[in-house]
C-alpha cells in the first residue's frame, strides 16, 4: 500500500504542475506544457523504472498523434476561417447571424452553442472553439471572452464528436453496447445540456440578471438540443446526436429569437442588421455547406478521413465552384503552419505526456487510488477520472481509452452496472474538455491572448466542476437506486 502512495503522488505531479503552472506562474502553453512532458518523462524513469526505448517510443507516439489528427485539423480549421474572412465571406455571416438578433446573448447561443455544436459533430478537435470564437470576436466580442464561451459551450456535445467517435471508441475499449452506452451518457448529460446556454448568457451578460428578456431562448436552446440527443441515440445510434441536436438547436433559437425578441428593448434600441443577398449568403456559407456534405458522404460511404483533410477539401472545393485560384489559399495555409509554431510546441507536448504517464503506468495509479480510497462509493468519483482523462490528453476519444476498461473493471468490482460507470466517465470527460490544456491552447489562435491560459483556465474551471458535479451525483444516485 506504501508504494502505491508513493506511486501516485509521483503521478499527480505533472498534472498538478499544469494547474500551478498555468493559474499561478501564468507561464505560456508551450512553457507549461514542455516542462509537464520533461516531470512525466523524469518520473517515468526514475520512479516507474520505465525502459529509455519505451520511453522514447511513448514520446515518438504522441508526436505522431499530436500532428495526426489533432494539428492537422486545427491548422486545417484556422486555415478555413481565414480564408473565409479574406474573401468576405465571413463579414456575409456576420451580416446574416446580426440580421437575427444583434443581441449578443443571442448571438452566443446561435454561434458558440448551436454553431460549435454542429462543429463539433462534424469535426471536432478544436474547430468549435476556433471558428465560432473567431467570428464572435469579428461581431466585437473581446477575444477572451469569446474563447471562455465557446470553451464553455464545446463540452455537452463532445462525447458524440466526430460523428460518434469518442463512444464508439469506448465501445471498442470495452466491449459494451455503444447504443447503450450513448444513451446512458444523453441521460448522464440532459441537466448540464440544458443549463449550459444559461451559463453562456450570464457569462456573456455579466451576470444572472442578463437571462431576463431571454428566458424563453435560452431554454428553448438548451431543450432543443437535449431532447434531440436523447431520442437520436435512443433510436438511431450513437453517430448522431449531437448533429441533429445542434441542428435542432441553430433552428429553434432563432425561430424562438423572431417570436420573442422582435418586440424587446434590445432590438428596439439596435435594430438587425440587413441580411446579405441570396447569391453572397450562398457564397460565404459553401466552405461549410461543402464541409458538412464531406463528412456525411464519408460517414456514409464507410470511410475513416481526418476531418483536417475533409475541412482543406472544402476550401479546394469552394475555390474552385467561385472561381477564384489556389494562390491565395496556399499563401494562408504557410502563413498560418509559420504562425502557429508555439501552438505546436503545446500540443505536442501535452499529448506526448499523456502517452508517457499512461504507458508507464501513472494514470493508472491515480485511478486505482482513486479506487482504493473509494470503494463502494466509487460510482460518486468515476466521472472525475473520466474528467481528468480528457484534461490529461485533451481528447474525450484518447480518454476513452486511457481509462474505459479501468471504468469498467471497477464497477464490476463493486457490483454495478459497467455501462452506467463507464458513460459517466465518459459524460464528465466533456467538461474536462473546457479546463484541457490542448483546448486552451487552440483558443489562442483567435489571437491577442498569448500567456493567458491560466485566465482562461480559471474562468472555465468552476463551470466544469459544476457540471462534472451534477454528472457524480447523477451516476452515483441511479447506481444506488436502480443497479
Amino acid at each position: 500500500m506504501a508504494s502505491d502512495i508513493v506511486l501516485f503522488a509521483f503521478a499527480v505531479v505533472p498534472i498538478a504542475w499544469l494547474f500551478v503552472s498555468f493559474c499561478v506562474l501564468r507561464h505560456p502553453g508551450h512553457i507549461a506544457c514542455a516542462f509537464g512532458l520533461a516531470f512525466a518523462g523524469a518520473i517515468a524513469f526514475f520512479v516507474n523504472g520505465m525502459a529509455p526505448a519505451a520511453l522514447g517510443a511513448a514520446a515518438l507516439e504522441g508526436l505522431v498523434l499530436a500532428l495526426w489528427p489533432i494539428l492537422i485539423v486545427i491548422v486545417s480549421a484556422t486555415i478555413l476561417y481565414k480564408y473565409s474572412a479574406e474573401t468576405g465571406g465571413m463579414e456575409k455571416i456576420k451580416q446574416m447571424l446580426t440580421g437575427i438578433s444583434p443581441d449578443r446573448r443571442v448571438l452566443v447561443l446561435i454561434l458558440a452553442w448551436g454553431f460549435g455544436g454542429f462543429l463539433e459533430a462534424v469535426a471536432g478537435f478544436g474547430t468549435p472553439v476556433l471558428i465560432p470564437g473567431a467570428i464572435l470576436v469579428s461581431l466585437g466580442f473581446s477575444p477572451m471572452l469569446a474563447v471562455v464561451a465557446c470553451l464553455v459551450a464545446n463540452s455537452t456535445p463532445t462525447p458524440f464528436a466526430t460523428i460518434g467517435i469518442p463512444v464508439l471508441t469506448l465501445s471498442d475499449a470495452t466491449g459494451l453496447d455503444a447504443s447503450v452506452l450513448g444513451f446512458d451518457i444523453t441521460l448522464q448529460l440532459f441537466i448540464p445540456t440544458i443549463i449550459m446556454p444559461f451559463f453562456l448568457v450570464m457569462l456573456v451578460g455579466g451576470g444572472v440578471r442578463a437571462i431576463r428578456g431571454v428566458f424563453c431562448i435560452t431554454l428553448i436552446s438548451g431543450l432543443s438540443f437535449a431532447l434531440p440527443m436523447l431520442f437520436v441515440a435512443h433510436f438511431i445510434g450513437p453517430e448522431m446526436p449531437a448533429l441533429l441536436g445542434s441542428l435542432c438547436a441553430l433552428a429553434c433559437t432563432a425561430v424562438a429569437c423572431k417570436r420573442f425578441c422582435k418586440d424587446s428593448e434590445h432590438n428596439k434600441k439596435h435594430p438587425p442588421s440587413p441580411s446579405p443577398s441570396t447569391v453572397s449568403a450562398f457564397r460565404a456559407c459553401l466552405p461549410f455547406g461543402v464541409l458538412f456534405v464531406l463528412v456525411i458522404v464519408a460517414n456514409l460511404a464507410g470511410l475513416s478521413v481526418n476531418p483536417g483533410i475533409l475541412i482543406l477539401l472544402a476550401i479546394v472545393v469552394s475555390c474552385l465552384v467561385q472561381g477564384q485560384g489556389l494562390a491565395g489559399f496556399l499563401r494562408i495555409a504557410r502563413d498560418t503552419v509559420l504562425e502557429s509554431r508555439n501552438l505546436f510546441i503545446t500540443i505536442i507536448a501535452i499529448v506526448a505526456m499523456a502517452k508517457i504517464m499512461d504507458r508507464s503506468g501513472m494514470t493508472e495509479a491515480i485511478a486505482l487510488m482513486l479506487i482504493a480510497v473509494f470503494a463502494r462509493y466509487y460510482p460518486l468519483v468515476a466521472p472525475v477520472i473520466g474528467m481528468l482523462g480528457t484534461f490529461i490528453t485533451g481528447s474525450n476519444t484518447a480518454g476513452s481509452v486511457l481509462f474505459g476498461p479501468l471504468q469498467v473493471g471497477a464497477a464490476q468490482a463493486i457490483g454495478t452496472n459497467p455501462a452506467w460507470i463507464a458513460s459517466g466517465g465518459l459524460s464528465a470527460a466533456a467538461m474536462g474538455k473546457m479546463i484541457s490544456p490542448q483546448s486552451v491552447a487552440i483558443g489562442l489562435q483567435i489571437g491577442g491572448l498569448d500567456g493567458r491560459e491560466g485566465d482562461i483556465i480559471r474562468a472555465t474551471l468552476k463551470y466544469a466542476l459544476f457540471c462534472t458535479a451534477i454528472v457524480c451525483v447523477i451516476t452515483y444516485a441511479a447506481t444506488a437506486l436502480w443497479f
